[in-house]
């Protein structure tokens, strides 16, 4: 490891482009429209649909975010064809709501298109680059099979429908498993701040949604401190990954042999971030359901979304810890685990009660953390 720190250090680093926090303002919309879509249905079945939905936006960004780190986007036609790839985005984005009813062609035909020109566009980068070609070879049949089945989707309804979509993420997953990630170049610093800037995104949404839902409540105690809890919980998810949770994969990421570090970003970050977003989304939620009715219980979908939002949050960070370095994050177990049990056993509680129960579950979590873990944390930060 002493002889390998040099040679990373002089790994030249590609930037975020301008063009790619552009490109991600599309997916700031598409993460509101995901959080429009839980509130329209909040039955289970209407839970696990906005999950699948919000997969295959996942999945979609993930692709750009792997192609940037790996092809250079400044030449004009690769611009041109990246735009246009955000404009489909777009289109699939509005379509959202509505994809599992009337407007599933739509969303279908956009997805597709968005799809395809991402493996377009990242097989013609790589033209330069015969290794990382030949890897990205192997897994484009995958990303083209996914995106026809979702295409097939949209010109059926109900159950037909969600069953090809939900065999079309299968279809991802299980090609970028078989693949495995050998061979993908990846530039650890401009990788692991792509996802950091989408869990911003994710947050961004729950301030969003915590700023619409205040817009309408009259201006008393119980609108301070309504407003001030459910931003404090935001706060409190920034800080369970910013304080030094993103930094500790980064150097994770950047200290593996180049040659392996295709499969372990691919969990760390493409598969293991997940949760995580979804956990932000679901956790906006509750927030909005709380600030609706704050003085009344919430109700069973608006308990199950905060404590399965706050479960989901932490337990990314289990996975990602124990791929990254085989250690189990005890505290963040712990804490999962009474989230699931608070959304069960506090349902005559009111709800800004309950989200204050959330927060302070949060805060103990990063304390408890952070007093056992406090000379890792100061040299990862330090580094």
């Amino acid at each position: 490891m002493t002889t390998a720190a040099p040679a990373v250090a002089e790994e030249r680093e590609p930037r975020t482009s301008y063009l790619e926090l552009f490109f991600d303002l599309v997916f700031v919309f598409a993460i509101t429209q995901v959080a429009t879509l839980i509130l329209d249905d909040t039955s289970a079945a209407g839970f696990a649909r906005s999950v699948l939905v919000l997969g295959m936006v996942w999945w979609a960004w993930s692709g750009y975010a792997w192609m940037t780190n790996a092809v250079d986007v400044r030449s004009a036609g690769v611009c041109l064809l990246f735009l246009l790839g955000m404009a489909g985005s777009l289109y699939m984005a509005l379509s959202i709501p509505d994809a599992c009813r009337d407007e599933g062609a739509w969303f279908a035909a956009a997805y597709f298109a968005v799809r395809v020109l991402h493996v377009v566009l990242y097989d013609r980068g790589l033209r330069a680059d015969a290794a990382h070609r030949a890897a990205f070879r192997k897994l484009a049949p995958w990303f083209l099979v996914a995106p026809v089945l979702v295409l097939a989707g949209g010109l059926v309804e109900g159950d037909a429908r969600v069953a090809l979509w939900a065999l079309s993420l299968a279809v991802d997953i299980a090609g970028t498993l078989t693949v495995g990630g050998a061979g993908f170049r990846v530039a650890p610093g401009h990788f692991a701040e792509r996802y950091a800037l989408f869990v911003i995104i994710a947050l961004g949404e729950s301030v969003v949604a915590i700023g619409l839902a205040g817009i309408g409540l009259e201006r008393d105690a119980t609108f301070v401190v309504s407003v001030a809890i459910a931003f404090a919980g935001v706060a409190a998810l920034w800080w369970a990954y910013f304080d030094w949770a993103q930094l500790a994969a980064e150097r994770r990421l950047r200290l593996e042999v180049a040659e392996r570090r295709g499969p372990l970003a691919r969990d760390l970050f493409t598969f293991f971030h997940f949760p995580l977003v979804l956990g932000i989304i679901f956790y906006a939620v509750a927030a909005k359901k709380t600030l609706a009715h704050p003085l009344e219980p919430l109700s069973p979908a608006g308990r199950w979304a905060l404590g399965v939002g706050v479960a989901a949050y932490l337990s990314s960070f289990v996975l990602q810890r124990y791929r990254a370095v085989r250690i189990v994050a005890w505290e963040r177990i712990a804490g999962a685990a009474a989230a699931l049990v608070g959304a069960v056993v506090l349902e005559r509680l009111d709800a800004v009660l309950l989200l204050g129960v959330m927060l302070l579950l949060l805060v103990a979590v990063i304390a408890v953390e952070t007093f056992r873990l406090r000379e890792v944390r100061l040299r990862v930060r330090g580094d």
